[in-house]
């Protein structure tokens, strides 16, 4: 009785360990498959990707070579239209034609704020060609008093900005400065002094 006992559990014994085995053949398969699967969707996406990536490439770069030779065709006419701009300085000499001067006080007249006074107004003299340029081509120089309702401080930044987008001026000089700006007493009152170097 007792050996049938033992044949008996070593027979459960051994369909308990086929039994296991099959399990973790099965698990080992199901993880196996599912990692190939993973492999397989994460390279069809990335080939997908790249595929797409690569005709953005091609699109781009084709938009690229048509617009190129317009570029270069607009770079040429930049070129060209800059040269004779630099030439048409020499031939026109607008700073010696009278009609520009005019146009030129009119602007400064304009762009002048009402509690400011212009003294002078004076452009530096011809520099030879070996000689470096020193101060502004064009100055401006001027006054006025900060009493009663006149307090700011801030006319001459105004008349500045005011004369960086007045035509002819924003054309012939490239920066307006502020070359002087300072306020001393005057018999009681205060008087700002200031100057404006416009350079080419």
């Amino acid at each position: 009785m007792e050996f049938q006992l033992n044949f008996l559990s070593s027979t459960a014994d051994e369909r308990v360990k086929r039994h296991l085995k099959r399990f973790s053949f099965l698990l080992y398969v199901i993880i196996f498959g599912a990692t190939i699967f993973i492999l397989v969707r994460t390279h069809e996406s990335q080939a997908y990707m790249a595929q797409v990536f690569e005709g953005l490439n091609s699109d781009i770069e084709g938009k690229i070579s048509s617009v190129e030779p317009r570029m270069l065709f607009l770079e040429r006419k930049i070129g060209v239209r800059n040269r004779l701009r630099k030439e048409s300085d020499i031939f026109l000499q607008p700073k010696s034609r009278p009609a520009v001067w005019r146009k030129i006080l009119i602007d400064i007249t304009k762009a002048l704020p009402p509690d400011l006074v212009i003294t002078k107004i004076f452009s530096r003299a011809e520099v030879k060609a070996n000689k470096k340029k020193t101060g502004p081509d064009l100055t401006i120089e001027g006054y006025t008093y900060i009493e009663g309702g006149n307090r700011d401080i801030l006319s001459v930044d105004n008349f500045r900005g005011n004369l960086l987008f007045s035509l002819p001026l924003s054309t012939l000089y490239s920066d307006i400065k502020v070359e002087n700006n300072r306020i001393y007493k005057e018999e009681d009152r205060l008087k700002l002094v200031f100057s404006l170097g416009l350079y080419e």
